[in-house]
């Protein structure tokens, strides 16, 4: 299944190309018609839903966007509705990829967690790559071939994950793998802290869309105290695909 950006036929009202509940989403990230159509996501006819899981679709999925990836052969969608914890989907048995809708520039490489929060950013003029979640730059327990497309030497790499990480060890650890593998490429890695006021996490557009300045977050290194525990189990997590692979 091949996913060629949609091509709009009139940019200026795009309720005539999206499903209601599709168009709300994205602009409930603060993305704008211009960002929408320069990424070519698009609502996914009814009839390809099936298609998109090679004829095993589960029932209870009514409508699904797609977000394409560079080069056309890969995509992720959303589901509404949503299985569960399950908000998103790609075609069975396909690898993570870095999500890469717009060309990557010299300078500060901003790593997003989420296909809208990429989009976000990019809106607000910042250089940015996705991820489709947490851990989705690993497939099999290995780092993705994506992350060799970037040059990551003597680069500046802002990692800005959700804001309820800074409370889940068991994210604090996927986000400290993250970056010690860009580390280890040559990066120089941060991680921006987006504060949180109440229970509810807030995300990059969250952030940004509130008249979030992503120059005022803070930015805590790998080595500072909230990674400590992170650092110590990813010495043993390291040591086993060592091993394994000896």
């Amino acid at each position: 299944m091949h996913f060629s950006a949609y091509s709009f036929v009139n940019a200026g009202n795009l309720a005539l190309h999206f499903h209601p509940a599709h168009l709300a989403d994205l602009r409930a990230s603060g993305l704008t018609d211009e960002t929408i159509q320069a990424s070519g996501v698009y609502s996914l006819a009814p009839r390809f839903i099936n298609r998109f899981f090679r004829n095993s679709a589960p029932p209870e999925i009514e409508t699904a966007l797609c977000f394409p990836y560079q080069g056309g052969t890969f995509a992720r969608i959303k589901l509404f509705p949503p299985l569960g914890k399950m908000k998103y989907s790609q075609p069975p048995g396909t690898s993570a990829r870095l999500y890469m809708p717009f060309p990557i520039a010299d300078g500060v490489l901003y790593v997003a967690e989420g296909e809208k929060k990429t989009l976000a950013a990019y809106q607000h003029g910042l250089n940015a790559v996705g991820i489709g979640g947490i851990w989705n730059w690993l497939t099999k327990g290995r780092p993705i071939d994506d992350l060799r497309v970037v040059v990551w030497q003597d680069r500046d790499a802002m990692i800005v994950p959700d804001s309820d990480i800074w409370e889940r060890p068991d994210l604090l650890r996927a986000v400290y793998a993250l970056g010690r593998e860009l580390r280890d490429m040559g990066a120089v890695v941060t991680v921006a802290r987006i504060p949180q006021n109440g229970a509810a996490k807030v995300g990059l557009d969250d952030f940004l869309s509130r008249g979030g300045d992503v120059e005022e977050l803070e930015l805590i290194g790998l080595g500072q105290r909230p990674f400590k525990s992170a650092a110590f189990w990813f010495g043993r997590w390291k040591m086993r695909w060592v091993l394994e692979a000896a």
